[in-house]
């Protein structure tokens, strides 16, 4: 196994493994609203670090970002990947008052775990596609941009539903849930939706952007880049330009080893006809 770097090893604490894309915001803003002191690990993905032997043997066998290590006084460590887990190793760790949490157990704990799985099962993922078939495909894929843009469409309509009776997304105050829903409503024009179609959504989003806490997170280890602010400024398209040109690169350099015919079956192509 190859060893990590000196400059990227987890010290004593928390350790956030992360870089300039949408997942690692949620956990820096969870480790800024709880005040923990942590060291941020910058990963340059435009080297594959993300996907290097050391990251992949030692912090997070699927190669991707965010990840945590938190080394205990005792020398102990624990490590923890995908975005999700890591903000419930937060609050568990962390946030003994559940000041962004509820207690184990309780409904209120259920509602808000179920709010956080459709952050990652549904709404980043469907909102990631659209993304996907709006920015960085090479070709033009109607079909695709239909289909995500418009699961976009409905998934903030469930949000707007959600925030028209209850202040927060998991409940009655802030907690982990809005740290997984903000980044990516916080990203929503990049996606091809406009969250001002949606008042509710709006009004959330921007009270929560308002927060110290929120203002510090998005700007670990850079100012976040894909904010509606940002991604409309007609000064700075050249950098989007670029980020597009790298990221339909990128993915299909990812991807190339792995491609493959899709396994067929007696009903294929039934629905061309």
């Amino acid at each position: 196994m190859a060893s990590i770097p000196d400059d990227k090893a987890p010290q004593l604490g928390l350790t956030i493994y992360g870089a300039g894309v949408v997942n690692p915001y949620k956990v820096v803003i969870m480790a800024e609203e709880l005040g923990i002191q942590y060291k941020y690990v910058n990963l340059d993905m435009s080297k594959g670090e993300a996907t290097s032997d050391w990251f992949v043997g030692s912090i997070n066998p699927n190669g991707k970002v965010p990840a945590i290590v938190h080394t205990k006084e005792d020398g102990t460590s624990v490590t923890v990947f995908e975005s999700a887990a890591c903000l419930l190793y937060l609050s568990h760790e962390f946030d003994k008052e559940n000041k962004f949490s509820y207690a184990v157990g309780t409904s209120e704990y259920w509602t808000q775990l179920s709010w956080l799985s459709w952050q990652i099962s549904g709404y980043g993922p469907m909102l990631g596609q659209a993304a996907h078939f709006n920015r960085y495909t090479p070709e033009p894929v109607p079909y695709g941009v239909w289909r995500y843009t418009a699961e976009a469409r409905r998934l903030h309509s469930v949000l707007e539903k959600r925030l028209s009776t209850s202040p927060y997304v998991g409940g009655d105050h802030l907690g982990v849930a809005d740290f997984a829903v903000f980044i990516y409503a916080h990203s929503a024009k990049w996606c091809g939706v406009n969250i001002e179609e949606w008042p509710h959504v709006q009004a959330w989003h921007d009270a929560l952007l308002q927060r110290p806490a929120f203002q510090r997170a998005l700007k670990v280890p850079a100012l976040y880049p894909f904010s509606d602010t940002a991604v409309s400024d007609p000064e700075n398209q050249d950098f989007y330009l670029g980020v597009r040109k790298w990221g339909t690169q990128g993915i299909k350099a990812m991807t190339e080893s792995w491609k493959g015919e899709a396994v067929s079956l007696p009903s294929d192509h039934a629905n061309y006809e």
